[in-house]
């Protein structure tokens, strides 16, 4: 592979390309503590991890972005003009290292959980540099824009960005302190009886919007055979003993929404499991379907903000979340075709209402 690579960047070299014709250095701390020297303004970025590149989209725009992961490019219609040509690897952990060689980048980004350590180590003898940003950590938004926006010259668009994350989650803060904490389980896109523990950003979500995990007790750590802390394998019976006040699905990973249908089959299903009649959730109609995609939005603030007002309808009565939603999408990235959400009141009270408004109006 050393060879190979040899022969990609001397190519490049023959092109005329260069790292060093660019106007300045800095030198970045990275989400793995790393101290990196970077020319900027950056203009050409490979970057790992859904949150990551939505980022770097969000703050420089979209032709920052040469190169991405399959798992990520995939979206469809989400990447508008960025075709196979853009792919660089599988995933965060799989990346393609000639591909990322060619595709001539001024820095490669991955998060902690991916492919950091073994990329630095193999792209260094070409110059290109490797930065940790971890965009799916609900508690460094304001620390990973900064570093884009620094990183990309547009630090006036990350502080807009960074003032709307910031108003939303201290109105979060402020309306929810004091407020008694209601019990929820969220069922991850995973499937069925498979849910999140703490260490996953997911956990944090719910804690941070007024919920209380059923499983926040479990270290996921003493029984990895059960899965990851993101999607842990959970017996149905403890769901039961649990006794949630609130079920949330998450269903959909991509920009295109499952239908209205589809998500409400899944609220039909949790009312049709054995003993989850008796669950105060079920009992309640408080079941809500919520897409993957959308919920981890913005940081995963998108997510938050809808809970919050499922969770607590009163308190949140003045704030727009649909609006503020399909705002964002229009604005940073693009926009959504379809509702995300869908709640149980709506299918039982209103079924022929559920494609025209937002969920939240009919939980009052």
């Amino acid at each position: 592979m050393n060879k190979f690579l040899r022969f990609v960047f001397l190519l490049i070299l023959s092109t005329g390309f260069t790292h060093t014709a660019l106007a300045a250095t800095i030198t970045v701390v990275d989400d793995r503590d790393r101290k990196v020297e970077i020319n900027v303004p950056v203009k050409r970025v490979v970057v790992f991890n859904k949150y990551n590149t939505e980022f770097f989209r969000s703050v420089a725009g979209q032709d920052v972005i040469v190169g991405m992961a399959q798992d990520v490019n995939k979206l469809e219609g989400y990447w508008p003009g960025l075709g196979k040509e853009s792919v660089a690897g599988q995933n965060q952990r799989e990346p393609h290292y000639e591909k990322i060689v060619a595709l001539k980048p001024d820095v490669v980004v991955f998060p902690k959980n991916g492919a950091w350590k073994d990329a630095s180590a193999k792209l260094a003898e070409f110059g290109i540099p490797v930065v940790v940003i971890t965009g799916w950590d609900v508690n460094k938004y304001a620390t990973n824009l900064t570093m884009i926006g620094q990183l990309t010259g547009n630090e006036d668009r990350a502080a807009k960005l960074i003032a709307t994350h910031a108003k939303y989650t201290n109105l979060l803060k402020n309306r929810l302190k004091g407020v008694p904490k209601v019990s929820m389980y969220l069922e991850t896109k995973g499937g069925v009886h498979k849910s999140v523990v703490p260490g996953s950003g997911w956990h944090d979500m719910l804690e941070q919007a007024g919920g209380s995990n059923i499983f926040g007790d479990i270290n996921w750590k003493s029984d990895k055979g059960r899965g990851s802390k993101h999607s842990y394998d959970i017996d149905p019976e403890a769901v039961l003993a649990r006794n949630p006040g609130v079920i949330l699905k998450q269903i959909g990973t991509g920009h295109i929404p499952p239908s209205q249908e589809e998500m409400a089959s899944w609220i039909k299903d949790f009312k049709s499991r054995p003993g989850y009649a008796n669950i105060e959730a079920v009992k309640n109609d408080r079941i809500f379907v919520m897409t993957y995609f959308v919920a981890g939005g913005l940081s995963k603030l998108l997510g938050k903000l809808y809970i919050a007002k499922q969770l607590h309808p009163d308190l949140f009565k003045d704030v727009d979340v649909d609006k503020l939603v399909n705002e964002y999408y229009a604005t940073y990235q693009v926009a959504l075709p379809g509702p995300h959400t869908l709640i149980a009141k709506v299918v039982e009270k209103t079924p022929e209402a559920t494609t025209t408004k937002p969920w939240y109006q009919f939980y009052k």
